[in-house]
């Protein structure tokens, strides 16, 4: 069996925390690997690709793309250009990438992004996100139930924006992964779990440390 985290976040878009904490952690807690999901940049990804080689952790590279649907989390490129979410589909998939919907129900908390009712982007989605450290657990069962809808495995992550938040929730991945196409084989094919989550009161204490944390940073 094979952990991970697929949700971090760091200084290269919203996080507090710099790549090499990331890894640091991620090594500490003996987590197979990460996925830095920078929002709307690879450049956090592609620097912990950079000096993985210095830890003993996998590094899946990802993404968090903002569009008007929702977010997408995209795995396994390291070079990402389109113009419609279509053409992000068509990119991802054409280059054996992998694309998971992200907190489909986390919208401010609490509500559902767009993306929710619109069947053929969650057909064409490879898995959806169905637990997030960050997003209140009866949204992450209405994700589940979402999964369980449309046939999609799913995926978990912590979305730390902190250090303390890394590994709040996880992936478990039933196969041993040794590199990024092992990874992106395995969550095709449902071999996955995810574990952890938090309850109302810590988000929102995350959320404002993480506030704090930003101020001073």
């Amino acid at each position: 069996m094979s952990v991970f985290d697929l949700h971090i976040h760091t200084t290269f878009s919203d996080g507090v925390m710099d790549v090499e904490t990331v890894l640091k952690i991620a090594e500490k807690l003996k987590f197979t690997g990460v996925s830095i999901t920078d929002h709307d940049t690879l450049k956090g990804s592609l620097k912990a690709l950079a000096i993985q080689k210095n830890y003993n952790v996998l590094v899946i590279p990802g993404i968090e793309v903002s569009t008007k649907y929702g977010h997408i989390l995209v795995y396994g490129l390291t070079e990402l250009k389109y113009s419609s979410i279509d053409e992000l589909y068509d990119v991802v998939h054409e280059n054996g990438g992998l694309i998971a919907i992200a907190h489909p129900y986390g919208r401010l908390l609490f509500f559902k992004y767009p993306i929710v009712d619109m069947d053929d982007l969650l057909e064409k989605a490879d898995a959806i996100e169905c637990t997030n450290g960050r997003v209140y657990s009866k949204c992450n069962v209405k994700a589940y139930v979402l999964s369980e809808k449309f046939n999609k495995p799913c995926i978990g992550g912590s979305d730390a924006h902190i250090p303390e938040e890394i590994g709040s929730t996880l992936t478990l991945v039933y196969e041993n992964i040794e590199s990024i196409d092992d990874f992106i084989s395995a969550v095709k094919k449902g071999k996955t779990k995810t574990l952890g989550s938090k309850s109302l009161l810590s988000i929102m204490r995350s959320i404002i440390a993480k506030r704090i944390k930003y101020l001073r940073f």
